[in-house]
């Protein structure tokens, strides 16, 4: 990955080789060196995900997206006990207090969570390495290993999600990641689509004031338009009922919900002048001698 030449493997005709190239013979020994270490493959796996997250004096920080995409090309070729440890990393820092407690919080979230920019200027945090880490892998992982976020989401991280920036890392988390599950495992998609309203009815339940929802309603505007459109409509209409009037104000178009308040709708009948229908009998006793054509009989 580093471009060094002359490379660790002799060079060779790799077309009649078991390998395609130098960098698939690399990865397929470092999995079997790994898989030959006497010690659970849980251990393992956290040791990797440990070279960039404790292991910072020893990577050049220019280079630590390189550094994350080898770990996520060595942990996703190993089997499941190896790479599964990520979620119990993820569970543990979306249940941290730098995310569960509003008062701990420090900072606009949109910004710390934007690795790129807070590693070049010293600022990162571990939720935002993290973040990057499992980006990272789960972009190496083939669709089989990302068909276990919906159960995931519903089962492991939705009970836990109480805050707004806990909802608003779950959406970072797995934005990125909605085109491929829509162009290859559509019914991931529209589970993901439910528990994103999910966790959104916990969070609104749970917490007074909301100070991100136009980001929020942004977001789910944005899988309603380009993933799921109606196909999860009934499942979210009686979530989207369910929320406080501002949020079911901004969202009350992706059900196509035309009720209005109670309160809005008496002040528009106060407002609205009433016009006399034409075919009321007020209106034609004054109009004059009627002019109703009689048959021939008549």
């Amino acid at each position: 990955m580093a471009g060094k030449s002359p490379g660790p493997f002799p060079n060779c005709d790799w077309r009649f080789n078991e390998f395609p190239n130098p960098a698939a013979h690399a990865l397929h020994v470092t999995c079997v060196e790994l898989m030959a270490l006497a010690v659970p493959g849980k251990d393992v796996g956290n040791a990797l995900l440990n070279v960039v997250l404790k292991s910072q004096p020893l990577v050049p920080r220019e280079n630590i997206t390189a550094w994350m995409n080898a770990i996520g090309l060595v942990i996703t070729a190993l089997p499941e006990p190896y790479w599964i440890v990520l979620h119990d990393r993820i569970v543990s820092v979306i249940s941290s207090p730098v995310l569960s407690s509003e008062a701990e919080w420090v900072g606009y979230p949109f910004q710390l969570l934007d690795f790129t920019a807070c590693h070049q200027s010293y600022s990162e945090m571990h939720c935002s390495y993290i973040l990057a880490l499992a980006h990272a892998v789960w972009h190496h992982s083939s669709i089989g290993q990302l068909s276990l976020i919906p159960k995931f989401l519903s089962e492991v991280l939705k009970p836990i999600v109480k805050t707004e920036f806990q909802l608003l890392y779950v959406y970072h988390l797995v934005g990125p990641f909605l085109q491929r599950f829509q162009q290859e495992r559509t019914r991931c998609m529209l589970e993901i689509g439910v528990a994103f309203y999910e966790m959104l009815q916990a969070v609104d339940q749970t917490i007074k004031h909301l100070s991100y929802m136009d980001p929020i309603c942004d977001f789910l505007y944005h899988i309603k338009y380009m993933f799921t459109g109606d196909s999860v409509k009934d499942q979210v209409e009686r979530i989207i009922c369910s929320l406080r009037p501002a949020m079911r104000l901004r969202l009350r178009f992706i059900t196509h919900i035309s009720k209005m308040e109670p309160a809005a709708a008496v002040s528009t009948a106060n407002t609205v002048p009433q016009t006399p229908s034409v075919s009321s009998p007020a209106a034609q006793s004054g109009a004059g001698p009627s002019s109703i054509p009689l048959s021939v009989s008549q």
